[in-house]
């Protein structure tokens, strides 16, 4: 069994390379076993406290003899390079300008432009490598106008949510889902393909929502009839109901049922304003994000028998946002809205 005894000058320096944040974990190993071993600790027993080998406790101490403080502690760990690292660069561009669909157009690309052939698993650690992730495209309504939606948040919209935030008025997001009874097909597991017999008809099931922009507190009307404007004046008397005295904003589209003298004229005389969106700006109305999370949780993949299950599930889904998917909603329905254009918004 070798044995070395420790100049003042080697305790020194194994001391101080311990003390060194950028040393990967494997080399202060090495280094505690040093430090055991001039301790007069046996070597069964830095096997047991290090977790390693006696023929590593060994081949540590001969190293330290043979190279010195410098051999300990110089990092020989193996990295491999890959043989697409020259061409990373164009890679990258390429796939900016025209991302892949899937990994098969990347193996494509990546084989025209380098001339090597990459496995799928390949491929797939080198589009992470590039920060790359599969990610669902997006649709930008046609008329959508990125400058009048930037100059509404900032000159009319955040004001309203800064008050909100600061207990002084409450501020709604407010427009109407449309649930058409259906076969709401995905894709499943199954040992066969399964067919489903669709809904006949067209049985609608309406919903007129209200959003609080902080509480999250929902209000609805809901109705198997049209949504028209007495529908809205509805909603608008069972939020005054809930909130008498507070300044109320009520943030909605330009649905003509909602911007008509009925819906305007009822609003002022209730002492609710009404803030109505540009046109074609789904993206900074909050509640579409909770009747997205509906159809995802309570209709996805699923077959109803007949319109009274189905408009029970809605119901069962809205009677519950207070108890249920609240950590989901959390972090669903933020104040933070997407921006078309070059224009960050909160």
């Amino acid at each position: 069994m070798i044995s070395l005894q420790f100049s003042e000058q080697d305790i020194a320096d194994i001391n101080e390379a311990c003390d060194d944040p950028t040393l990967p974990g494997k080399i202060k190993r090495k280094l505690m076993c040093l430090k055991m071993h001039h301790q007069k600790v046996t070597n069964l027993a830095i096997t047991r406290i290090l977790n390693i080998s006696a023929n590593t406790v060994t081949s540590y101490i001969k190293e330290f003899r043979d190279q010195g403080i410098a051999g300990v502690i110089e990092d020989r760990s193996y990295r491999p390079s890959s043989c697409l690292e020259p061409f990373l660069p164009c890679l990258r561009c390429s796939f900016a300008v025209c991302p892949p669909t899937d990994v098969a157009a990347a193996i494509e690309r990546i084989m025209k432009l380098t001339g090597i052939l990459l496995s799928e698993a390949q491929t797939r650690r080198t589009l992470h490598m590039l920060g790359l992730k599969y990610r669902k495209t997006g649709v930008i309504p046609g008329k959508a106008d990125p400058q009048l939606q930037f100059e509404f948040f900032t000159a009319e919209l955040l004001p309203k949510l800064e008050e909100a935030g600061l207990g002084q008025r409450k501020v709604f997001f407010v427009d109407a889902a449309h649930f058409i009874l259906g076969s709401f097909l995905g894709m499943i597991w199954c040992f066969g393909r399964i067919f489903v017999k669709s809904g006949c008809g067209r049985q609608r099931y309406s919903v007129l929502g209200a959003l609080d922009s902080h509480s999250k507190e929902v209000i609805t009307v809901r109705t198997t009839e049209n949504v028209n404007a007495e529908t809205v004046c509805e909603l608008i008397d069972s939020i005054r109901l809930s909130h008498p005295g507070e300044a109320l904003t009520l943030v909605m589209d330009n649905a003509r049922y909602q911007r008509c003298k009925r819906v305007t004229g009822h609003a002022a005389s209730h002492d609710v304003e009404l803030l109505f969106l540009p046109a074609y700006s789904p993206n900074l109305n909050l509640i579409e994000r909770l009747w997205k999370h509906l159809k995802k949780k309570s209709l996805k993949n699923k077959h109803f028998k007949d319109f009274a299950a189905f408009k029970a599930t809605i119901d069962t889904y809205l009677d519950g946002l207070s108890t249920s998917c609240q950590q989901e909603l959390e972090s669903l329905l933020t104040l933070k809205f997407q921006s078309f254009g070059n224009h960050k918004m909160c």
